[in-house]
């Protein structure tokens, strides 16, 4: 009961588990880039001879997403995935709703002074990917795996990637997802409260760095398809 208490009931439980959840969304971009980098490598990157029938990107992402879709093991972290990310958002509400209800009680100003621009607007932030999420888990994730109606994933990205509105929306949540990263990975360390300030500070720069480079890898895929 006290773990329950301190892990939902708590600010700094709160905090931890907005940590551990962003950490592990985090670590799944990393996995999910590199299944989306198969769209722009060239052909010649899969030789018969070393991936059997495979021999262009438009059978090595749709054997790729097959393999991802009904191997049990992925499919578990899958669903882990879709509960860390509801967490992290219910999670962000909560902090959010009672960072309000502290300042209305205490009458206080707030001092911005020591604060960036993201760490003030990651409410904001996180919206825009909220939505955005369920814009593209609709456009795709829900088509494929749970509907059915599409069985060609390769040929629905590309046909999708062609419309400028959507490349608008897609750039448009991942800039966002950059900045929320860059802010994000450094606060959940820091909330974890497990690495000395020197530390720290090689942290700060890490996320700065991690962040920017998910953001411009993310955002080169759907331009390459649609330019090409």
């Amino acid at each position: 009961m006290a773990f329950k208490q301190g892990l939902f009931k708590t600010s700094v439980g709160r905090k931890n588990l907005m940590a551990i959840t962003g950490l592990f969304i985090a670590f799944f971009l990393i996995i999910h880039l590199v299944g989306n980098l198969i769209l722009i490598l060239p052909n010649s990157f899969f030789p018969v001879e070393f991936w059997g029938n495979v021999a262009n990107q438009h059978d090595m992402y749709n054997a790729y997403s097959h393999f991802l879709v009904h191997f049990w093991p992925i499919t578990l972290v899958a669903w882990v995935l879709y509960l860390a990310i509801a967490v992290h958002i219910l999670d962000a509400l909560l902090i959010t709703l009672n960072n309000w209800k502290t300042r209305g009680e205490k009458y206080e100003v707030t001092d911005n002074s020591t604060s960036t621009w993201i760490s003030r607007n990651m409410g904001i932030l996180g919206s825009i990917i909220g939505i955005f999420i369920v814009i593209h888990m609709g456009q795709f994730w829900l088509q494929y795996k749970v509907l059915g109606t599409e069985h060609d994933l390769y040929n629905l990205v590309v046909a999708t990637f062609k419309q400028e509105w959507v490349i608008i929306l897609y750039e448009i949540g991942i800039i966002t997802l950059g900045f929320h990263l860059v802010h994000g990975i450094e606060s959940a360390h820091r909330s974890l409260g497990i690495y000395p300030k020197k530390v720290m500070h090689i942290i700060k720069y890490i996320a700065l760095c991690f962040g920017i480079a998910m953001a411009f890898l993310y955002a080169i895929i759907p331009l390459i398809i649609y330019f090409k």
